[in-house]
């Protein structure tokens, strides 16, 4: 599984849907897992973004399938990195 790192930024739909935060919450999760992918952190931020939920998942493409997904049902920007462990790095700079 690869890492992946989502940075949001909610909207003004984002907000309108966080009336119910908990029913959101369930959802995201579900969607995430349905979608092949497990969520290993997730963050509130103060700063430039509003967010950051680290994920694992098979490959980006269920990562863009799950940021469109979410993005387009409850709003948020996003910018999506690619994250490599130590251990992972090592391999690529040997």
């Amino acid at each position: 599984m690869a890492t992946f790192v989502v940075l949001a930024k909610w909207t003004e739909k984002s907000f309108a849907a966080m009336q119910d935060v908990a029913k959101v919450s369930e959802e995201f999760k579900q969607t995430v897992k349905d979608m092949g992918a497990e969520i290993k952190a997730w963050y509130m931020l103060m700063g430039q973004y509003d967010e950051i939920c680290i994920l694992e998942a098979p490959n980006p493409e269920t990562i863009a399938k799950i940021v469109i997904t979410l993005s387009a049902k409850y709003g948020g920007k996003t910018e999506t990195l690619q994250a490599f462990s130590e251990a992972e790095a090592m391999k690529i700079f040997t």
